[in-house]
């Protein structure tokens, strides 16, 4: 069962799985996602539930008629702005909603591995490389959220033994973005015209491309049985400036640009440095980053963000 399977990464992650012979079933209730984003990557057959995640009673019964071994949580609430503006609903969501999963989890009888997707945001600020025994300490309600469903889980694995993974991601890019991030929101942008108007472009990230997480994911829900408790960072370990984001993609445009601060865009609370430090991956899941950052911003030019989604 995939949770979220309708969104950014969950449509490429249920890709990767129907690729690789797992049968699936999504759970999504389509407040973000859609059936497009997956219909886009080729997948038309796959089984599909419209249910909300904080439904534990439904939750319960499908699990307990589908019986699937492993299952991933992605659903959530992400884009920070959307968080910080209605932060009752990313804790419902985000810890309300990963709590009633685990309990039907707990109760469906089949379940032998539950893959949580966290974040990077839910590490103490730091200059350097993070790995997995830095320190946490988030700086918004987003990455709060992060550290309460892990917390959960970690609890959730001590109550009941069932495997746990815990997938720290760090910048996800790539095509078909179901939230209007920083990339997609320049692509659109330049692809309209020369003026670009963001935020802030000195802060640094660790870009990974969605289909290098994808498999990351899958390879920590059959790690985490054998370990029974796998935390890994899942990150490209480069931090890359927000201004090298617009060259590139300026370059790949043909585009002049002009770059015109909004300070609407300016984040009250962004850290400067975000990057990963992912050798547990490297170790434990046998897993690195394939992709370029070059690479993965011509894939998303085509089609930068998902069914339906618009700038806002």
């Amino acid at each position: 069962m995939v949770t979220g399977g309708c969104g950014f990464i969950g449509a490429h992650l249920c890709a990767h799985l129907v690729q690789e012979g797992e049968d699936i079933v999504v759970v999504d209730d389509l407040s973000v996602g859609s059936r497009g984003n997956l219909e886009a990557l080729g997948i038309r057959a796959v089984d599909v539930q419209t249910v909300d995640v904080r439904d534990g009673e439904s939750l319960t019964r499908l699990l307990r008629k589908s019986r699937p071994e492993k299952v991933i949580h992605l659903a959530a609430v992400h884009f920070i702005p959307l968080c910080e503006s209605d932060p009752l609903n990313a804790i419902r969501t985000n810890v309300e909603g990963t709590q009633a999963l685990l309990q039907a989890c707990a109760a469906a009888g089949s379940i032998q591995s539950v893959v949580l997707a966290s974040s990077g945001a839910v590490y103490r600020p730091d200059a350097g490389a993070l790995n997995e025994t830095n320190a946490l300490g988030p700086t918004d309600i987003y990455g709060h959220t992060k550290q309460w469903a892990e917390e959960l889980a970690l609890l959730f694995h001590s109550k009941t033994g069932i495997a746990v993974g815990i997938a720290r991601i760090f910048n996800t890019f790539g095509p078909g973005e179901t939230n209007p991030h920083f990339i997609p929101s320049v692509i659109l942008q330049l692809k309209q015209g020369d003026t670009l108007r963001v935020g802030t472009l000195s802060t640094r990230r660790d870009y990974v491309y969605v289909s290098d997480v994808a498999s990351a994911i899958a390879r920590l829900g059959d790690a985490c049985r054998e370990r029974g408790l796998l935390t890994c960072n899942i990150g490209r370990e480069e931090a890359v400036e927000g201004s090298r984001i617009v060259e590139l993609i300026g370059r790949a445009l043909g585009r002049d640009v002009k770059v015109v601060v909004d300070q609407q865009r300016v984040r009250a609370d962004d850290r400067p440095v975000l990057v990963s430090d992912c050798r547990l991956a490297h170790s434990e899941l046998d897993w690195h980053a394939q992709t370029g950052l070059e690479e993965g911003l011509e894939a998303a030019l085509e089609r930068p963000l998902g069914d339906g989604v618009a700038l806002p």
